[in-house]
């Protein structure tokens, strides 16, 4: 079981301010749940990893130029910085 003073531990580490830690405890306990069951997968041989691909099946790379310039439409601030959406 997951405890609050890992959640803790972990916003530190990753040097984020978690306000309600509890919370996060069920999501990491289903994380872990997860990996444990990959961990039970069997792969026989290593065809069951990879999968191939010819290259006659791919696409041919075309340049398709775009006609205006996605910097200029950009959110910036004061110093020509690009601002990014906060993550939550």
């Amino acid at each position: 079981m997951v405890e609050k003073k890992e959640i803790e531990h972990l916003g530190d580490l990753v040097k984020v301010e978690l306000k309600d830690p509890e919370k996060y405890i069920k999501q990491v306990e289903q994380i872990i749940h997860y990996f444990d069951r990959l961990d039970t997968v069997e792969f026989n041989s290593d065809d069951t990893l990879r999968r191939e691909v010819d290259a006659e099946n791919l696409r041919d790379d075309k340049y398709e130029p775009y006609g205006m310039s996605l910097i200029d439409h950009l959110n910036k601030d004061q110093n020509n910085f690009i601002r990014a959406p906060k993550m939550v």
